[in-house]
């Protein structure tokens, strides 16, 4: 405020001493202006007549006028008429006989002036007025030269006087400034410290003490209410965060004692879950080895000519009876897999085509059974063979078939497979119930069924959801849609990539292996091999299907025992059992690695314990490769030829045998129904031959009649040659 005020009085002094100026300054040239006039009127008489005495007489009045420096009257032309010098000397210092022109040259303004002129210099003002007759006739010119002196001092007076008001006015100022000043300024500052206090310490109880009752009143009333609003609103979550602490503590208590609940309940299912698995594997470990002794003998006997054909019937009894509880024990072991996640896939190269035919056959009799139309379309684009899970696909087939030709009463089943973008379309379409909208999605449920309750005893309800699993795994999606009444459509793409190999047909001679022969450049006699397996049955199978070949066998008990003879022993390959007591065979196969010149001998592992981790355990201990008991003698030649390089030799099939011809409604006198025939054509397909064993067993027992066709059957079964199975069934399937 104060500064405003100096600013302003200093402005408004400053505009009255240049208006004063201004003004003082304009006086001095009128006066100047009326003397001239003055002069000049008196001058007339004397310029008309060349009278310059009058003149000079009239210029010498200007002494009473101190100021006047040098007055000229010139004439017409502008030669000097009459002088005026304010001191005698004065002349001195001008032009002897001066002319207008030379003052007119001092002043470069002058042509643009307009009447009688005046300038101001430095340190003098001078007017130029013209003296005319009455007639405007210029006579002459009056030119006087005045001092500054008394502008001088009307400007040194002025300035005085501004300056002694200024003074006092600033003063007065300040004075003024510094009461209003206390009177705005300490209500502020004591609302900036209020503001300051709370903003510091949070002190929401500080109040600004009112000094009055104007705006700066109104803004510490505002301010206080401020505080109160904020100190009511402390105040409120003080009280819900003590209560919201308490309620958080109840919800921490209750929570640990769930997440306590959960982590025991967590717990117990990892206990029961780890149970169930160490029931299973012991479980399958402790059935699968006496299983080793029965079909290892039963495999060892079959290689005997000389038995009987009831004692070959026996052994065949007792084989099929070992392969049937060993599919038992996988489906159990399977079911665990289905639990975890854990189903694989094991692709292989098969004839598409002929794949697909075998399944239209299958299911064009099972729909001739219904008199309904089955109808099936492969396109000319589908490639010859593919790579892909066959058993898997087959099933998948065969289940949506099946439910199709299940739940249609009239009309026709589709089946239609066509190939483009490098994939395969698979297409089920049937006239059947239809599916209800709501029951879309339950459909692929577990052990869910849906529709007529007429149809829902025909099946377990796992079909589909087995089938869906199997399609994703596949890389696909199974889709449905259906309206009901009217039927159904399943469809999916899947991915088969074309086989790499050449399909030819398989052989249906088995080959016997009666012994092998050593690589030339390998200079030994015959491959010695150790068994290590502290079950005596066992380690007697091994050496019964290994020393009749020519193999060179030692036979050791525990491996403590391996590690003392095996060096003496020099094994060419090593087969020992994982779960023995003292020293199993992990630990063994570590020692043995540990010897150097046994580092690279081969090592396969053979276990009844056949879960994936017992495999892998095997290979990082240092085992090359691992054989599930019970053995199969394929798989143990098929792993001997590997790491030992073998060419197998083969026992020489009689020139005069030859297959067993197909069974046809001529050579059987009876002939199995249509539905015996489908029966044992859908097992032939999936490759089920204990369920085929299984049925030729009931049919023996409930059929005597069909003896040639069950005795047919069971050969083929028993020999493993599907091919000509399904030929078979097929036969019979076509000639009913």
């Amino acid at each position: 405020i104060f500064s405003t005020s100096d600013v302003v009085l200093l402005l408004a002094s400053t505009a009255f001493v240049i208006n004063d100026l201004i003004n003082f300054r304009n006086n001095m040239v009128s006066e100047l202006f009326v003397l001239a006039d003055q002069i000049g009127i008196n001058s007339k008489a004397g310029l008309e007549f060349d009278d310059s005495k009058t003149a000079a007489q009239n210029l010498a009045a200007l002494k009473a006028n101190t100021h006047i420096i040098v007055a000229h009257i010139f004439s017409v032309n502008g030669n000097s008429f009459a002088s005026y010098y304010r001191e005698n000397n004065a002349q001195d210092s001008f032009a002897l006989n001066p002319k207008i022109e030379e003052y007119y040259d001092n002043n470069p303004k002058i042509e643009q002036s307009i009447g009688n002129p005046y300038f101001f210099h430095d340190d003098y003002v001078e007017i130029f007025k013209k003296i005319t007759k009455d007639k405007g006739k210029l006579l002459g010119t009056v030119y006087i030269r005045s001092d500054l002196e008394a502008f001088n001092q009307h400007l040194l007076r002025a300035a005085t006087i501004v300056v002694v008001i200024f003074l006092v006015s600033l003063l007065l100022a300040f004075l003024l400034a510094s009461k209003l000043q206390r009177t705005i300024t300490v209500p502020i500052n004591n609302l900036l410290r209020a503001m300051q206090e709370v903003s510091k310490h949070r002190n929401y109880t500080l109040r600004v003490q009112k000094i009055s009752d104007d705006e700066l009143g109104s803004l510490a009333d505002g301010f206080n209410n401020m505080l109160n609003q904020i100190e009511n609103r402390d105040i409120e979550l003080t009280v819900y965060r003590e209560h919201l602490q308490e309620v958080v503590a109840e919800r921490t208590e209750e929570l640990t004692k769930r997440n306590a609940e959960l982590a025991e309940a967590r717990d117990q299912a990892l206990a029961a879950n780890k149970a169930k698995s160490a029931f299973l594997a012991n479980m399958s470990h402790e059935l699968r080895t006496p299983l080793n002794g029965i079909l290892g003998y039963t495999q060892i006997f079959n290689r005997d000519k000389n038995l009987t054909s009831q004692q070959q019937e026996g052994i065949h009894i007792i084989q099929r009876s070992g392969e049937y509880l060993l599919t038992l024990i996988s489906d159990i072991l399977d079911l665990s897999k289905i639990e975890a996640g854990k189903i694989e896939l094991y692709p292989s190269d098969f004839h598409l085509e002929q794949f697909l035919k075998d399944i239209a056959d299958l299911f064009a009799m099972r729909a001739a059974q219904k008199s309904i139309g089955f109808i099936y379309e492969f396109s000319k684009r589908l490639p010859e063979g593919v790579h892909a899970d066959e058993k898997r696909l087959r099933q998948i087939l065969i289940n949506l078939l099946s439910n199709a030709i299940k739940f249609t009463q009239k009309g026709q089943v589709r089946l239609k497979v066509d190939y483009y973008n490098n994939k395969t379309y698979f297409k089920i379409e049937d006239t059947g119930i239809g599916i209800a909208e709501s029951d879309l999605e339950k459909i692929f449920l577990p052990f869910q069924q849906t529709g007529d309750v007429t149809y829902r005893s025909e099946g377990t309800g796992l079909g589909l959801s087995i089938t869906k699993n199997l399609v994703e795994m596949m890389g696909s999606q199974l889709r449905v849609e259906s309206t009901l009444g009217q039927g159904s459509t399943f469809w999916m793409e899947l991915d088969l990539p074309p086989a790499t190999t050449n399909l030819l047909p398989e052989t249906t001679t088995k080959l016997v292996v009666t012994g092998y022969q050593i690589p030339i450049e390998i200079k030994i006699d015959c491959y010695k091999i150790l068994i290590i397996d502290d079950r005596f049955e066992n380690r007697l199978i091994l050496s019964s299907f290994l020393m009749p070949l020519g193999f060179e066998v030692l036979e050791v008990s525990s491996g403590q025992e391996a590690l003392t003879k095996i060096r003496e022993f020099s094994p060419h390959l090593i087969i020992t059992d994982l779960m023995m007591p003292e020293m199993d065979g992990l630990e063994t196969t570590r020692h043995i690695r540990t010897i150097p010149e046994f580092k690279n001998v081969p090592i396969i592992a053979a276990s009844a314990s056949v879960f994936e981790h017992h495999y892998q355990e095997s290979l990082k201990a240092g085992c090359n490769d691992f054989l599930a008991k019970p053995i199969r003698e394929e798989a143990l030649l098929e792993k001997l030829g590997i790491y030992l390089k073998l060419n197998w030799v083969y026992e020489q099939p009689k020139l005069q045998e030859e297959p067993p011809p197909i069974a046809d409604s001529t050579s059987v006198a009876v002939i199995p129904s249509s539905e015996q025939a489908t029966t044992l054509h859908e097992y032939a397909l999936l490759g089920d031959i204990d369920n085929i064993l299984a049925y030729i067993e009931q049919l023996e027992l409930t059929h005597p009649e069909l003896a040639v066709f069950s005795n047919q059957v069971r050969e083929l079964a028993d020999n493993f040659d599907l091919e000509r199975l399904r030929i078979l069934t097929k036969n019979f399937m076509e000639e009913n």
